[in-house]
This record gives C-alpha cells, structure tokens and sequence, in this order.
C-alpha cells in the first residue's frame, strides 16, 4: 500500500517555535532556565503525519494522544500509541513516529529542556495511560495545555512567556504525580466546571448566557463564576469569547470562509459586531489578520 506521509501541515493545526533571541532571554532567567519549551503545538486529525530523527532530538518530545493512534519507535523499539496516551522520547535517540492511516491521531507535542528538565520529566520511553475515570480531571490538563500554546502564541511579550513555562512545570507533574493530580476536595466544582468546558467546546456556534450556562452545569450562576474566577482568572464568559475568537482565527488562517460565514458559524448573525469583538481582542480586523498571516 503506498501511504502518503507528511512532514507537517495539517488542517487546523497551532504550533510555536520559539526563536533564537526569546531562548536568550529565557536562559537569563533563572525562574524558568532550568525547564523550558522549544517547540509546542497541536496537530488535529494529523493523517499521514511522519517524522524520522536518526540522531533525535537536543529536547525531550512529549505527546499526548488525544484520540485516534500513532506509532513511536525509539533505538528500533515500537510503541503503538492510543487516545490518552503519553509517550516521552528522551534526548539524543534515534526515533520515529508517525499517525495511524486509518484513525489519525490529534496529537498534542511539546519539545522542551533546561538544566532541570530530567527532574519534572515524567518516565520517558514508556507508554502512559491516564484512564478516563470521574476524577482523571483530562479536561484540566488540556486547559494547561492551551494556556502554554496560547501563551507562547505570543512570545514577543515575555511575560506570556514566563507564564508558558511556569505552566510546563504543573503540566509535567499533573502526569508524574497523577494521583495527587486527581486528587481535589472540591469535586461537585470540579464537576460543573468540566461541564462548563465542554458545554463550551462543543458549542461554539451558540450565544449564551452565565444564567442559561449554570443551569445546563446543573449551579448557579455565582458558583460558576467563582469557580472560573480561581481556576482561569476570568469569567466564562470571557472564556468562552476568547474559545470563539481562537476558532475564528483558526477559521481564517485555514480556511477561504468569508467573515460573514465565519460570524455565522460563532452565532454571531451580526458580522460587524462580530468584527468588532475580534478587533478588541486580536487588535486588527479580521481581514487585516488574515492578510497577516497569508502573507
């Protein structure tokens, strides 16, 4: 069978890779020197996704799968890679990984180092399931996740910076300690809060409000607030408005929708008013953002 591989390029895929000159900045630093990101991004539906490293990587590779399969092999050991598997390659190994024809993995990666990074780094070479159970708080570490892509998404300020590798480090250890990780008091919180999440995900093309949101998580609308508030510093409304704008920038960058369809598919029948909140949050018009990143 003659099988297409691609080096990188998907639909919908984010990815960062940091340059030479924030390295810099972050060696300096000694409050993220010891473990930082490299590379970091998020292939979806990753068909045909292929990478050979004979000699490997400077940094560890982490992934984590987050459905669908892939394969990894490093010194010539394969591993077959499932939803919700965490796999690490370790430094300098010869490894090859590449996303199942038939169920292509969405595959979440960071390439990270530092003097300390074998200190945080969870066991590498070895397959790491986290089962999905009512405490496994999955939706949690994908927030932790986003929080690290969407940071470094903006590099050029270096605190956004800072607060991506600050990050890394409770990332790391929500894998290595994923008993304490899983372990909270506040489990009925917990609970709406996942709801909330994934109400959110996959309802992106509704308007809706704090009161009708409290009471599809099954609370009020204060508690949902307040649990937003401690656990992401923002309201879920402004969650789920920058959840809208992130898809709308996915939206023009990989695809030829017109704004008005882009509006439409958020919820928004008004196309300038939609316009507007982008440019708010963005600080260039939708157009102009385009226009950036095509060029």
């Amino acid at each position: 069978m003659n099988i297409q591989k691609r080096q990188d390029g998907f639909t919908g895929q984010r990815m960062v890779y940091i340059p030479d000159h924030v390295e810099k900045q972050i060696l300096q630093d000694p409050r993220i020197s010891d473990l930082y990101i490299t590379h970091i991004g998020h292939f979806p539906n990753a068909k045909g996704q292929y990478r050979d490293r004979p000699t490997g990587s400077e940094q560890y590779i982490l992934f984590y799968c987050k459905s669908g399969q892939g394969r990894i092999s490093v010194e010539g050991n394969e591993t077959l890679v499932k939803s919700n598997n965490v796999f690490i390659i370790p430094p300098n190994k010869m490894c090859r990984y590449s996303s199942s024809e038939t169920q292509p993995w969405d595959n979440y990666w960071i390439h990270f180092t530092g003097k300390n990074a074998d200190l945080y780094t969870p066991p590498c070479e070895v397959l790491l399931s986290i089962e999905e159970t009512i405490n496994s708080r999955i939706e949690d570490r994908m927030l932790i996740f986003e929080q690290m892509l969407q940071n470094l998404e903006q590099y050029n300020n270096f605190e956004n910076v800072l607060y991506a590798n600050t990050c890394l480090k409770y990332y790391l250890t929500s894998i290595r300690q994923i008993e304490n990780f899983r372990f909270t008091g506040d489990k009925p919180a917990g609970d709406y809060f996942s709801k909330a999440l994934s109400f959110m995900n996959n309802n992106t093309n509704k308007r809706i409000t704090l009161s009708e949101l409290g009471e599809i998580c099954g609370c009020s609308s204060a508690n949902l607030y307040k649990v937003f508030m401690k656990k992401l510093k923002c309201s879920p409304m402004d969650y789920f408005l920058q959840m809208k704008i992130q898809k709308a920038c996915r939206y023009l960058v990989n695809s030829e929708k017109r704004i008005k369809e882009i509006a439409m598919e958020l919820g928004y029948d008004d196309q300038y008013y939609f316009s507007r909140l982008f440019s708010k949050h963005i600080r260039m018009s939708p157009s102009q953002f385009r226009n950036n990143e095509k060029s």
